[in-house]
């Protein structure tokens, strides 16, 4: 049988992260995609520029749907729109505590703007965390969840130590913002913490990389590997990925039609 990955994120009309996104990583690795749709955004490569929330019946009935109708066999999160989806969201994953949960914690999008009313990053850090196997901030969204910078890596994985107990969930401190020619990943998971480096990919085109590796992981677990096993083949499949799309010069492609059709462009 082929195992089930629900997804619960946005749209994504560049098609590189999002729930688009999501949907092609779980056919990369095998998985069936499910999906409840929090919301529809307008986007480009580097910049959101509108977000429309779902109507809140419509993503309470998709979820309900995907989760009492079909076995789900793991669970990935992404952007959650509004308080009353992170409600929601709570309410349903309680009912359903054997189901693996995978959340990457979007709060901003590239303009600053929140995809998640910060009123509710409480609710989420004390309701939600507890429900999920593993949460994946990059450097960033780590410090805006706590509260404060980190100047030093080091810094923020002793910090994750002391987070990991208190929100009740294993973390995956994600060291691409950090400086250095090479990446620390920490994972912190059933009180242990490994350190995993690899060299910093110099990648033009990189959007969508925390989603697609939050979804990896996500598969892999679906699929019954380990925690530490998901994150390391989910990383190879990142690589992979992310090494095939800049062979493509995607993101170039891009912005030489965006010039090309511009107005007095000759």
């Amino acid at each position: 049988m082929i195992p089930s990955l629900l997804s619960i994120s946005a749209s994504d009309s560049s098609s590189g992260a999002g729930m688009q996104q999501d949907i092609k990583v779980a056919s990369d690795l095998g998985c069936w995609a499910l999906t409840a749709l929090t919301g529809i955004t307008v986007q480009d490569f580097t910049h959101v520029y509108r977000v429309h929330a779902v109507p809140d019946e419509w993503f309470a009935q998709q979820l309900s749907t995907c989760l009492n109708h079909f076995r789900v066999d793991a669970i990935k999160i992404g952007t959650l729109c509004n308080r009353i989806h992170l409600q929601t969201t709570i309410d349903l994953l309680q009912a359903h505590p054997d189901i693996p949960v995978v959340l990457d914690p979007v709060l901003f999008s590239s303009r600053a703007t929140p995809l998640l009313d910060t009123d509710a990053w409480s609710l989420m850090k004390q309701e939600l965390f507890p429900l999920c196997q593993l949460i994946t901030p990059n450097r960033q969204e780590f410090e805006l969840l706590c509260g404060r910078d980190f100047a030093q890596h080091k810094e923020a994985v002793w910090t994750a130590q002391q987070k990991s107990n208190e929100w009740q969930t294993s973390i995956l401190l994600k060291g691409g913002h950090y400086e250095g020619e090479s990446v620390q990943d920490t994972l912190i998971h059933s009180q242990e913490v490994r350190i995993f480096t690899h060299t910093k990919s110099n990648w033009t085109y990189q959007h969508g990389t925390g989603c697609t590796l939050s979804t990896a992981i996500a598969c892999q677990l679906a699929l019954g590997k380990s925690m530490e096993a998901a994150y390391q083949q989910a990383l190879d499949y990142l690589q992979l990925y992310f090494t095939s799309i800049n062979k493509h010069r995607l993101y170039e492609n891009q912005h030489r039609k965006r010039r090309t059709e511009s107005p007095g462009a000759g």
